[in-house]
């Protein structure tokens, strides 16, 4: 993520730990928002974020584009798979078969 000399074993090690880092931090941060919009909320998970949160400011990532996009990808993905939770556990859904087994009375038919 921070601009260098990748050619070393080294460096090319310190781009794979940043980058599994910001990984891990979008992911939690997703599970956070998501939890967030479904009004829930586990501590061990805000504890754990918290932690990432320090690994990536002691990095300075916080500074480079990959956390920006992170931040942003995290937001969106969390409102969709938000929405889809609250769809799948939503009793207005309809039943695939509602048209077969629920006739329609029209004028002509009463």
């Amino acid at each position: 993520m921070r601009t260098g000399d990748l050619s070393s074993a080294g460096g090319a090690h310190e781009y794979l730990e940043d980058s599994r880092l910001i990984a891990q931090f979008q992911r939690l941060t997703t599970e956070l928002l998501i939890e967030k919009r479904l009004g829930r909320r586990r501590p061990e998970l805000t504890d754990e974020l918290y932690r990432t949160w320090l690994e990536v400011d002691q990095r300075d990532l916080k500074e480079t584009p990959e956390y920006r996009n992170v931040m942003k990808r995290a937001d969106r993905h969390a409102l969709w798979l938000a929405g889809l939770v609250m769809l799948s556990n939503s009793d207005a859904a309809a039943p695939l078969s509602s048209k077969e087994t629920e006739p329609i009375v029209t004028d002509e038919a009463a």
